[in-house]
Order: structure tokens, then C-alpha cells, then sequence
């Protein structure tokens, strides 16, 4: 569950540029999010993660690394790299290319997926090394629709699918090449938060966020495995210079399990290139 959980907690995993089918007018004007984090697992750092995406128009485009670390490493050693970039629609995001790159130290296994997104066609999938699913397929009709697990970590940041103000009134239909599952958020409360790191103080807003899997697992292993800790998250709102975009980023987001608490801490953010208002400087 471990692994599941690093995966999930971060749900995607800087390689700037726009992909086919996302490029858009340079001359328009562009807004930068970019968030590094930390996992832990029990208080013991377990690897690291960053983000670093751009919306310019209609368009966006995101880039993230994982990279695991410490005790970890001896049972699950990976570096995973992934790129994504699509159009912005209404309240959501229409992936147009998504690329992954999963390297497993430990047993010297390399995995690239690739989504292509033609309209509501099912996303074209590429594998390599092609995945064994027999037995557990996912119907192509609960892939229509979907978003890359990038593209909805970055839907959630970029704030284009929050309702009345609410950055949790979300639930993501994700597919990630192998399996289909929603991410659905709810709000909590609103607090005030003050982050142990100190990176950031001030206002924040408290979710829920529950993992629900639809298609592409195995049945022994819905069957067999405990349930799926429900996700906390703390939630700030930072705007940017672009009127109207208002970024949504996850500060804080933990999972109280049997091996202890699993988070994953924001260790630096800018906006535009600038520490925002309340995030400590030069972090």
C-alpha cells in the first residue's frame, strides 16, 4: 500500500515545452505554478516530487519528477518522469498528450505509457513494455472522458475546476494507461494554517479526498487488500498575474495508515517566478 499511496498522494509524478496538439500564440501571456515536495512515511523522508506547469491562453502544459529515497529504497526504488499538455474547456482540462517514464532500480525494469487524446475518442495507449491485462481489462467506454493522473493534479492546482469558490467541489475521472479510477474531494472547513516547515502561514481550506476504483484492477486484489485511507488535504488559494487565475495548491496532503502517516509536504512555490503572498521567500 505503500507504493500505491506515494503514487496517488502526488497522482502524476522540469521538461518545458508544448507537446502536439498544445502549443499555442507565444505572444499571449503565460502563468508559471511551480510546487517541489517532500514524501514521508512514519517522519522518515521516503522521496522527493516537484511540479512545474504552464498555462498560456487556452492551452497548458506540466511536467513532474518523483524520485523515491531513504528506507524506501530497499524494497521500492523508482524514478518517475511525466509530461502532459492539453486545452483548457469549461471548469475542466482536455488532455491532448501524455508521457510517462517509470524506472524501478531495484529490479532493473524501465515502463514508458504514452495517452493520445483525439476528442472523445478513448485515448490511444502505448505501452512499452506492453501491459499484461488480461482478465482485468478496462472498457474503452469508462476511458472516455478521462484525464492523465498529471492532468488531474494539475486540474486540482490550476483552480479551473473549482465551483462557488470551492477548490474541493471536485471529482477526477482519471485513467492512467492500466487503470481507471475517480478521485472525488470534498471541502471540510476553512482554517488557518501554519506549516511546520514555515513555508507557509495563512488561510487554507481543509479536503477530503477519496480514491474509488472503477476498472483495470485485479479481483483478488479489491478483494483481498484493506480499504483505502481517505486523503487529507490543506488547501491555498494564490493568485497570479494573469486576471482571473487563481492557483488552488495542495499543501499538505497526508493518509493515516497501518504503516503510520503518509504526507507529502510543499517545500517550495512560486507563481510567476515570485514567492506569493504568506510562502516564505527563497524556499
Amino acid at each position: 500500500m505503500i507504493r500505491h499511496l506515494l503514487v496517488l498522494v502526488f497522482l502524476g509524478a522540469p521538461l518545458p515545452a508544448f507537446a502536439a496538439g498544445g502549443a499555442t500564440a507565444p505572444t499571449l501571456p503565460a502563468s508559471k505554478l511551480q510546487v517541489a515536495m517532500t514524501v514521508y512515511a512514519g517522519g522518515i523522508t521516503m522521496g522527493k516530487a516537484d511540479m512545474d506547469a504552464t498555462i498560456r491562453g487556452d492551452a497548458y502544459q506540466v511536467a513532474s519528477s518523483l524520485q523515491t529515497s531513504g528506507i524506501v529504497n530497499a524494497f521500492w526504488q523508482a524514478e518517475i518522469q511525466a509530461t502532459s499538455s492539453g486545452k483548457l474547456t469549461d471548469k475542466t482540462f482536455a488532455p491532448a498528450l501524455y508521457d510517462s517514464f517509470n524506472t524501478r532500480q531495484t529490479v532493473g525494469r524501465k515502463q514508458q505509457v504514452s495517452l493520445s487524446y483525439e476528442g472523445e475518442n478513448t485515448p490511444r495507449l502505448y505501452a512499452n513494455p506492453p501491459y499484461s491485462t488480461s482478465g482485468f481489462e478496462v472498457n474503452p467506454q469508462d476511458a472516455k472522458g478521462t484525464l492523465d493522473p498529471l492532468s488531474a493534479l494539475t486540474l486540482i492546482a490550476s483552480g479551473v475546476g473549482a465551483r462557488d469558490g470551492n477548490p474541493c467541489a471536485i471529482t477526477l475521472p482519471v485513467f492512467d494507461g492500466r487503470r481507471r479510477y475517480d478521485v472525488a474531494m470534498t471541502k471540510v472547513r476553512d482554517i488557518d494554517i501554519k506549516m511546520d516547515n514555515g513555508l507557509y502561514q495563512g488561510k487554507a481550506v481543509q479536503c477530503d479526498i477519496r480514491y474509488r476504483p472503477v476498472a483495470g484492477f485485479r479481483q483478488r486484489l479489491l478483494s483481498n487488500s484493506e480499504p483505502f485511507p481517505v486523503i487529507r488535504a490543506w488547501v491555498a488559494r494564490f493568485p497570479s498575474s494573469i486576471t482571473g487565475r487563481d492557483y488552488t495548491v495542495p499543501l499538505r496532503v497526508w493518509a493515516e495508515t497501518k504503516y503510520g502517516v503518509i504526507a507529502v509536504l510543499a517545500t517550495a512555490l512560486k507563481v510567476d517566478g515570485q514567492s506569493p503572498k504568506g510562502v516564505r521567500s527563497g524556499s
